[in-house]
């Protein structure tokens, strides 16, 4: 099984602002003092946990929440976190090294999350959401198994962040989503390095890794439908300056600029933004600070911030039947690191919801290429073909959304139509 329930940034309502991964502290011993007990809406760095056991810190290349994190592989090791509210979730990374931790809230039973993925390691990224807590205070508590699985070659546990009762769902977009629009003057950035999604493809296709410019004026426009957006890139002694604007607003500059290399660092955020539909555009300056060797900036993914709460194919209030080849696929940066794929005709997938709002969450590539049927409540809503060519590849993607439901129950089922070659990949399901 896939760990536990998705991931979201928590941005500041109404802020704008240029930020990144910073240098990171240095953390490591036997144990930490936690402070006080968070609240809800507020993201509280690792180094607030309560430690047991041998955690060090985690590697300095990658652009870790806050600019630090922890880890450790040594069974029995803990980390503990006091929070009021009704959900958490716990950032983290996952990767081939990646090894088993457990979850628990006030002691209770402990849920095992396996981090092995097989694309490059993903940092500050959403491991596990617990939900439906009484609202009030309670304890979780992460423990180290000093476990892997057979695929992994390791059995790192890594602690970056956590998130108190964040309310929102994050899908997180390659340079490959279908949406990116990459003027002239961007160019495929070397694939050995450790961006977001990188080393995992399906051949002829090569592996995502990002895309970056030196060129004054190279332009990314992104249209998106969300209430925040993360930019994740690159920050290095050969950094340069960018400029975002938000639906075509009054542009911030962006200093990619540091003494030291970071990948995957988060080097723009934005919330608060209204409900619905707004454009990123992401432009090269060709200009750089005058520590910097040069101007390169780099696009490596974006985080699509909504309201609501994401539910992932494991839950139960997903009942699949028919033929599922896989209901743990994980190739690819899918959401909470696995997704359920079948390409045999008559294979449905049921959810079972209550809200006014609903969006399947799947992917869109060549070789997920099906056709799926939607029906909601018993009326179909059309067929959507999963079919994109390559370079396109587009993950944790928004399938189909239906707004304007009369609150209470509602029946979503996705019912693969297509029979053989390319896959319906059920991800997960957001609902308001």
């Amino acid at each position: 099984m896939k760990s536990y329930m998705a991931g979201a940034i928590v941005l500041a309502v109404g802020m704008l602002v240029s930020c990144g991964g910073g240098d990171g502290d240095s953390k490591s011993g036997a144990s930490g003092s936690g402070g006080g007990s968070a609240v809800a809406g507020t993201r509280v760095e690792e180094s607030a946990a309560t430690l047991s056991g041998t955690w060090t810190a985690a590697s300095t290349d990658y652009g870790w929440s806050g600019g630090s994190a922890i880890q450790s592989t040594t069974a029995g090791a803990t980390a503990t976190i006091s929070f009021s509210g009704t959900s958490i979730r716990w950032l983290g990374s996952r990767g081939r090294a990646m090894g088993i931790a457990t979850v628990s809230i006030d002691g209770g039973p402990a849920r095992e999350v396996d981090l092995f993925a097989r694309p490059n390691d993903e940092v500050h990224t959403p491991i596990v959401t617990i939900s439906d807590l009484s609202d009030g205070p309670h304890t979780l508590t992460l423990t180290v198994t000093g476990r892997q699985n057979g695929s992994a070659t390791g059995n790192v546990v890594v602690l970056d962040a956590f998130d108190v009762q964040p309310g929102t769902t994050v899908s997180h977009w390659q340079e490959t989503n279908p949406e990116m629009n990459f003027s002239a003057g961007w160019t495929k950035s070397d694939m050995s390095l450790p961006w977001s999604g990188g080393g995992a493809s399906n051949p002829p296709d090569q592996p995502i890794s990002a895309q970056e410019s030196t060129t004054a004026g190279a332009t990314l426009t992104l249209p998106f439908r969300g209430t925040g957006i993360n930019w994740s890139g690159y920050r290095g002694p050969d950094g340069g300056i960018a400029t975002v604007q938000i639906d075509g607003g009054a542009p911030t500059q962006v200093d990619t600029y540091s003494p030291t290399q970071k990948f995957q660092p988060v080097v723009f955020s934005v919330g608060g933004l209204a409900d619905g539909n707004h454009t990123l555009t992401i432009t090269a300056t060709g200009s750089r600070n005058a520590a910097s060797t040069n101007s390169r900036i780099v696009v490596d993914a974006i985080d699509v911030i909504t309201p609501g709460r994401r539910y992932e194919e494991y839950d139960s209030s997903v009942s699949f039947s028919g033929t599922w080849d896989d209901m743990h696929r994980d190739s690819r940066v899918f959401s909470e690191g696995a997704s359920a794929v079948s390409n045999h005709g008559g294979a449905t997938a049921t959810f079972r919801f209550s809200g006014t709002s609903v969006t399947w969450i799947g992917c869109q590539k060549a070789s997920a290429s099906g056709t799926a049927r939607v029906t909601l409540d018993g009326v179909v809503q059309g067929d959507f073909s999963m079919n994109q060519n390559y370079p396109i590849e587009g993950y944790q993607m928004p399938v189909f959304r239906k707004d304007g439901l009369a609150p209470g129950p509602h029946t979503l089922i996705v019912e693969v139509v297509s029979d053989g070659g390319g896959y319906v990949v059920v991800d997960a399901f957001d609902v308001r």
